[in-house]
């Protein structure tokens, strides 16, 4: 399923340039108002009950092996753990069909366990990109990307 993920994203970003003179249909609408959500409400307000609303049963995330609203809502839980002020600014979304890209600005402070690393207290700002399906209004596959080595850079673990 990812490199379906992947191939979407491949049109969308070819099809970039038509997409922006035409608006989007009514399902794209509604699925980029859905996904903005996550950021909004689960990364920024941590109201991980949202998961149960906006994510199937049948969600899955490839990198982290998370399943289900549950599955999001542990991987919140332990992302807020390493970084519990963090704010995910939306920058631009695009939707092509089913799928979602969303470009955002992630704002934090390392003040807790995150994957591994002791919190540094140290701020970092870093861009990150999200690719969502959904399907019946609902998502059930997610990707997503940052650089990792810039962030350990910022939090002063890294090269």
């Amino acid at each position: 399923m990812t490199n379906d993920l992947l191939a979407g994203y491949a049109n969308i970003l070819t099809d970039a340039a038509l997409a922006a003179a035409s608006p989007d249909t009514p399902q794209e609408a509604r699925n980029k108002r859905i996904v903005a959500r996550m950021f909004q409400e689960i990364v920024n307000k941590k109201a991980y009950e949202v998961a149960d609303e906006i994510f199937a049963e049948e969600f899955y995330w490839p990198q982290f092996d998370l399943k289900g609203p549950e599955g999001v809502k542990t991987w919140a839980r332990q992302f807020h753990a390493g970084w519990p002020d963090v704010l995910d600014r939306l920058d631009l979304q695009v939707a092509q069909g089913d799928i979602v890209v969303s470009l955002v600005t992630v704002y934090g402070t390392h003040t807790g366990n995150w994957i591994g690393i002791p919190a540094t207290n140290r701020t970092a700002v870093f861009p990150a990109i999200g690719i969502d399906r959904l399907q019946d209004g609902k998502i059930v596959e997610r990707s997503a990307t940052f650089n990792l080595d810039e962030v350990k850079q910022k939090i002063g673990v890294g090269p």
